[in-house]
């Protein structure tokens, strides 16, 4: 199965022997220009909020949708201190996790590394483990994108000395308690609430 969001909106490419319990409007063996086509409509249609792709074989329609778009790729991290609190970033009125796009020459983990110390100023970073992708779709122009962010597992020894990138619009950085965390999970970008839970004992 694979996610992919724009905004609120959430398109799930899946096979059909796996859509059980999953509500939303089902799409069967969709061509690629009616996902292409769907996208564009997304923010107009209000109906619904979950679109379901469904074929035979999901891995290669998604394939053959994420090479028709243009790529963005990004790495960030999901990071703990050793109380395990979790590190959120407040950005564009949403509570977010930090995250930038890689640089060439750079591996996704030195990316994730480098953009959460660049956007929240901790340092001690160290990775424990990959995370799952996620995808979502913006545009630039008249230009559809596809972003595709790596995620990493933190561990932060060095928590104290934070501070907010002001040129990246954060405002503010907070470690949040792991009986707060749940709370919290409202307030993140769609595409981050399942990251985030996943990780939750």
């Amino acid at each position: 199965m694979y996610k992919v969001f724009l905004r609120n909106k959430e398109l799930i490419f899946t096979d059909c022997a796996g859509i059980s319990g999953i509500t939303g409007k089902v799409i069967q063996d969709p061509e690629l220009s009616e996902i292409q086509n769907l996208i564009t409509e997304l923010d107009r249609v209000k109906e619904y909020d979950r679109y379901i792709l469904c074929t035979a074989d999901a891995e290669k329609l998604f394939i053959h949708f994420y090479m028709s778009m243009k790529i963005v790729t990004a790495a960030g991290g999901l990071v703990r201190n050793d109380a395990n609190d979790l590190l959120l970033i407040f950005r564009r009125n949403h509570w977010d996790l930090p995250k930038g796009k890689i640089d060439s020459g750079e591996t996704e983990e030195q990316t994730a590394i480098r953009e959460v110390e660049e956007e929240t100023g901790v340092r001690g970073l160290s990775i424990i483990s990959r995370l799952p992708a996620t995808f979502h779709v913006y545009t630039i122009g008249k230009e559809w994108i596809l972003k595709e962010t790596h995620w990493f597992s933190m561990m932060c020894s060095k928590p104290d000395n934070y501070k907010p990138q002001a040129e990246e619009g954060i405002t503010e950085i907070r470690w949040i308690p792991e009986n707060e965390i749940e709370d919290m999970i409202p307030q993140l970008y769609p595409s981050l609430r399942q990251l985030v839970i996943d990780t939750l004992d």
